[in-house]
């Protein structure tokens, strides 16, 4: 399995979902996120409400998925969150090393398996 965490514009959210829903992404986590991306100074970066107006709002879209549909999911997400102008975002996909189901205990890829209400 693997993890496919990207970093979007909030704007472009709606058609990533919409393109997430089309390849068949078995679910998707989104939340809503202040980036500071490349070229902050470290030392003078406050998390003071009052300096919020400096980042840039982004969601993030979590998916985890079969290996074998990453790379199908990526293209998608990617291709909807395009706007070919700085600050598009970025994508991450890495393994997913285990998978519980809490409810059933199930692990493993049929953790992705939809048996009927929710995880």
């Amino acid at each position: 399995m693997k993890l496919i965490k990207a970093f979007v514009r909030t704007t472009r959210v709606e058609d990533v979902v919409r393109a997430l829903k089309a390849v068949g992404a078995p679910g998707i986590t989104i939340s809503r996120v202040h980036g500071v991306g490349y070229g902050y100074e470290p030392f003078l970066f406050s998390f003071a409400p009052s300096e919020y107006h400096r980042m840039l709002e982004v969601s993030k879209i979590e998916v985890v998925c079969r290996a074998v549909d990453a790379d199908d999911i990526v293209e998608a997400l990617a291709n909807a969150a395009r706007t070919e102008v700085p600050g598009d975002g970025i994508v991450f996909v890495g393994p997913v090393e285990r998978a519980i189901k809490i409810r059933t205990g199930d692990e493993g890829p049929q953790t992705l398996e939809n048996s009927g209400g929710t995880s």
